[in-house]
């Protein structure tokens, strides 16, 4: 997730021209209170989980966001009944679950999060997922423009007797592949209708693990995660997402993604913007050979 909420856009409009030149325009954007929020994702998987609450940085400003330290988290599973406090250590706040989990798949979880005299609270409900049939890869000549090298491709099928969201990441040699967008599907394709229930998933996720202009390598190792996630929080990713690539001529005014934390005092005016959710994940990896 994006580190940054922007707050404030002042966008003036001075002319309209299809010439060939450029013009570089400082805006002077209005100062103001740095905006909380939370990246907060529980998964169904051992370990540590982590919690980061930050304050935004403005729009133009280069500082990384600033930590908040002192506040209260817990996460609860509502439907288990069990609480577990997270600790503020090294930035973030965690939760060391050990060989077990805290997620558990149908589980409803509550986020609690007590900040300056303030109690702010969101919900998720933790979604199952489907199951990786395999990862292939194949070396291909240069085709138009997608570069020669080795093309990955994602096998699966949609988890079947309802509508499932996931959230595809890419990940080469450990890190993130960043010439990979994040995927987002509803039952292995775009729409959340229903038609496509069990079957497998449609060509720009099975191929959309690749970047045509940034094909791998022999030796590269490609981790595939997919996340199932609840409806709430597949239409938060998709705005997310709207927002990272809204750019060009006909670009729509940035704004700030809704959150789902709320404060539970009648008369508090403190927001905490970000997001609360929950995941099951699954993944395959490949060493392309």
């Amino acid at each position: 997730m994006r580190n940054k909420v922007v707050k404030y856009i002042s966008v003036v409009l001075i002319g309209a021209s299809f010439a060939s030149c450029t013009k570089v325009i400082n805006l002077d954007l209005p100062k103001a209170d740095d905006l909380p929020y939370v990246d907060a994702w529980i998964t169904d998987q051992p370990g540590v989980q982590t919690i980061k609450f930050l304050k935004a940085v403005d729009y133009m400003n280069r500082n990384a966001p600033e930590v908040v330290s002192n506040a209260q988290i817990t996460v609860t599973d509502v439907t288990a009944g069990k609480s577990y406090p997270f600790t503020f250590s090294n930035g973030a706040y965690n939760y060391d679950a050990g060989s077990s989990s805290i997620g558990v798949i149908g589980h409803t979880y509550k986020l609690s999060i007590t900040w300056n005299g303030e109690q702010f609270e969101a919900t998720d409900d933790l979604k199952r997922n489907t199951k990786i049939d395999s990862l292939t890869s194949e070396f291909k000549k240069k085709d138009g423009e997608d570069k020669e090298g080795y093309y990955v491709k994602l096998y699966v099928h949609d988890a079947i007797g309802a509508v499932d969201y996931y959230w595809i990441r890419t990940y080469k040699n450990g890190s993130l592949n960043y010439h990979v967008g994040e995927m987002l599907s509803a039952d292995g394709s775009f729409s959340d209708d229903g038609l496509t229930d069990g079957y497998a998933f449609i060509p720009p996720f099975r191929d959309g693990v690749t970047p045509g202009d940034q094909p791998y390598e022999k030796g590269d190792v490609v981790k595939v995660l997919i996340r199932g996630v609840s409806k709430n929080s597949y239409e938060f990713l998709q705005q997310v997402q709207q927002q990272l690539t809204n750019d060009g001529l006909f670009g729509k005014v940035m704004h700030n993604v809704p959150a789902n934390l709320n404060n539970q005092s009648t008369t508090g005016k403190t927001k905490i913007y970000g997001w609360f959710g929950t995941v099951s994940e699954i993944s395959a990896t490949k060493k392309v050979e």
